[in-house]
């Protein structure tokens, strides 16, 4: 079966920070890797384009690259002034959105990286983290505040005035992740919790994020079927929820590298863990039940996995 390909990208180093990977008879192998040297902490995809952040402590920028053919060839590069640690991207039909955690700014721009097209600037002291396509619209993660805010989209762009849901003070919202039933959950940094959402934005289920009872900043979340994996920094777990009828009940929690940011599952049975003070990329088996460690690949700073 092919398992098409994967992308790594990490923060800037001594070497190149974002590696096209391949799968070859023996395995995962690195078929490109290129120097961008802004702290592309993170990557998404729109057709046949790459996009990378340049996370950067005083301004900010986009830079788009060629995913066709061998040799990933920068395309274009927006700048963004006055925004600050630019640390997400995402695709929404050809609308590139971003968050800027340190400036608190959450943005749209074109495909083309020629204009922002929307922005949104919270009062408080917004931190920035993550836009997720939610049911017909956009859901921000906001950690400073800890608030969500949710958008519909017109044309592409969010419209009119956000439906705010305040959490708890001090949670700090991280990334929301949608969930078959067409509610979400929320991977909250600042408290360690996942809080569940139903369509309506009501919470309706906390549980803490890992089962350790150790001091946890969980990283973020990605869902296969009815199952919630979570990547926990502090512990350096990997939790797995089932999702059910009567809530999500924790189903196992097993062992990752120092300070696991960012996870993908990938395929059928494989969850990559992207685990950035370990400068290593996990790679697991899921066989329904367990999580059997597979190999790792180093990765200076690694924070970003993307199934391509």
């Amino acid at each position: 079966m092919d398992k098409g390909k994967l992308l790594f990208s990490g923060y800037s180093g001594n070497e190149d920070e974002i590696r096209l990977m391949e799968w070859t008879q023996e395995g995962l192998a690195e078929k490109i890797s290129v120097r961008h040297g802004g702290n592309p902490s993170f990557c998404c995809r729109w057709q046949d384009r790459l996009y990378a952040v340049s996370e950067l402590p005083e301004g900010a920028a986009i830079v788009s690259y060629d995913l066709r053919g061998d040799t990933l060839s920068p395309l274009e590069k927006l700048a963004l002034p006055g925004r600050k640690a630019l640390c997400h991207l995402t695709a929404v039909n050809g609308v590139i959105f971003g968050s800027c955690y340190e400036s608190g700014h959450y943005f749209a721009v074109d495909a083309d990286l020629t204009r922002v097209l929307w922005e949104f600037l919270p009062s408080g002291t917004p931190r920035a983290h993550w836009v997720q396509p939610l049911q017909d619209g956009i859901c921000l993660a906001d950690l400073g505040n800890s608030r969500l805010y949710r958008f519909p989209l017109s044309g592409g762009l969010p419209e009119g005035e956000a439906q705010v849901i305040s959490l708890p003070e001090g949670s700090g919202p991280r990334q929301p992740i949608p969930l078959p039933d067409g509610g979400f959950a929320v991977v909250c940094e600042l408290d360690g919790m996942l809080r569940f959402f139903d369509q309506e934005g009501s919470c309706v289920q906390t549980l803490p994020a890992s089962g350790t009872g150790l001091e946890n900043a969980p990283g973020g979340g990605c869902v296969v079927g009815n199952v919630l994996f979570v990547g926990n920094r502090g512990p350096n777990t990997v939790s797995a929820f089932r999702l059910t009828k009567e809530g999500a009940v924790l189903a196992g929690e097993w062992e990752t590298g120092n300070w696991p940011r960012h996870l993908a599952f990938v395929g059928e049975d494989l969850l990559f863990a992207a685990c950035q003070r370990g400068n290593r990329v996990w790679q697991y088996r899921w066989d329904g039940i367990t999580l059997t460690k597979q190999t790792e690949y180093p990765l200076h700073q690694a924070s970003c996995v993307l199934a391509l």
